[in-house]
């Protein structure tokens, strides 16, 4: 039964947790466990689940009711979207934090107490945390950290396939939570202060927009890396058709930099670019022409509304976007999300063991650092040269998540590192 209660005379110092689920079409085994892992990592805590069902209509809500009584279910005549959903659960709550969790994500060990001890300890200017998601399908890779938003508008998950080789384990300032997994205030989503999500995103970008608003009114997100969840990146969207998220991508990002770019001049320059490349995919390349078209139709519509939000939205605003901006200094993805699998190259360990070395606590990582980049810039010249003694053998010596990337990276561009096997060479 989920909705843990501390028990009698005893008390955990730490407040009541909401937790959010939003379930479309979630295989049985999926949702089973992502709920039994919410029960296990909460310890002291007392939770309370609600789970909102989009429509599904596949049975899976009716053996949660049974096997999970504590649940509070939201069964929905129609799909009306991620954001819809989540404000429906948030409207059931009472407890002062909300955990937000997608069905395909696994809390691990005590997170959910790590996050929750964290954010009491932040104090009231720190909206929400985030942990250290890992990929469940791709072991040692990182799934997300936080979120990244660049002065393009276009947002993505902070340390997004890279090997976890420690480079985010200290507790750091980012942009933003991946809603994916967090945990946040929960009277931050009352009108009076941040607001519900804004529904007029079926999918994707929803939990950027949200903290783009919360940035720009002095709120502040942290990382809590030693809690851990484990999540299958698009566990639920893989299924659905690549123009389908394209489109919904396109159109969520010209939205959120609509909405909530401080900049007039810098909006406009992203929207201009960004419909000119829609164009040119449809006019010169001649792909997903029909939600190219759809997109740019849409965001033309929705303009006049999106800029009154604007308005308002700015009336609100204490802080600068470039405060976000700058978090986004370093930072890259290295995620294939067409096939969804890290993208094996040697600019993924070039930008971990640069955020180690700058760490300056081992001084190998510094060497290692420098054989990747010369390894690098020999390939980038078609060039072998020759090495310092002994780099290779530190090379060799790499975690094996490091190993088997770099090993993918040499195979990708045909050359040739001595250290790599050959059984490293196959494909996810």
């Amino acid at each position: 039964m989920i909705q843990q209660q501390t028990p009698a005379g005893e008390s955990s110092g730490l407040p009541g947790v909401g937790c959010v689920l939003v379930n479309y079409r979630s295989p049985r085994e999926m949702l089973e466990r992502c709920l039994k892992s919410i029960l296990q990592s909460s310890g002291p805590v007392r939770v309370k689940v609600v789970l909102v069902d989009n429509a599904s209509g596949d049975g899976v809500i009716e053996s949660v009711r049974r096997d999970f009584p504590g649940v509070d279910v939201i069964e929905l005549p129609e799909n009306g979207g991620f954001a819809a959903a989540v404000n429906l659960g948030l409207a059931r709550l009472t407890e002062p934090y909300v955990l937000m969790l997608n069905t395909d994500a696994v809390l691990t060990g005590q997170a959910l107490i790590k996050m929750a001890e964290a954010l009491g300890d932040a104090g009231d200017g720190v909206a929400g945390v985030a942990p250290k998601m890992m990929s469940s399908a791709h072991e040692g890779v990182i799934d997300a950290i936080g979120i990244v938003m660049p002065p393009t508008g276009a947002s993505f998950n902070r340390g997004i396939g890279q090997c976890d080789l420690g480079q985010y384990d200290s507790r750091d300032q980012v942009a933003g939570v991946c809603f994916g997994a967090a945990l946040l205030r929960t009277d931050l989503f009352k009108p009076a202060a941040v607001g519900p999500l804004y529904e007029d995103y079926f999918l994707y970008f929803e939990d950027s927009d949200w903290c783009m608003r919360a940035a720009s009114q002095g709120y502040s997100f942290l990382t809590v890396p030693e809690a851990v969840v484990l999540h299958m990146h698009s566990g639920i969207t893989r299924h659905e058709s690549l123009s389908f998220k394209y489109r919904l991508i396109e159109l969520n990002t010209l939205m959120i930099v609509t909405r909530t770019f401080e900049s007039p001049l810098l909006t406009m320059r992203i929207a201009a670019s960004r419909i000119s490349r829609l164009l040119a995919r449809t006019f010169i390349r001649r792909r997903f022409i029909r939600a190219n078209l759809s997109t740019i139709a849409s965001y033309l519509v929705s303009l006049p509304r999106l800029l009154g939000e604007r308005r308002r939205l700015k009336a609100r605003r204490t802080a600068p976007d470039d405060l976000i901006f700058r978090m986004a200094a370093g930072e890259d993805a290295y995620f294939d999300t067409v096939n969804y699998r890290p993208q094996r190259c040697l600019d993924s360990l070039i930008d971990t063991y640069q955020r180690l070395a700058a760490t300056g606590g081992d001084p190998r990582q510094a060497r290692i650092l420098a054989a990747l980049n010369w390894l690098k810039d020999g390939n980038t010249r078609g060039e072998t040269g020759e090495m310092e003694p002994g780099t290779m053998d530190l090379l060799a010596d790499l975690p094996p998540c490091a190993t088997e990337l770099l090993s993918r990276a040499a195979a990708d561009r045909q050359t040739s590192i001595p250290l790599i096997p050959d059984e490293g060479n196959q494909p996810d």
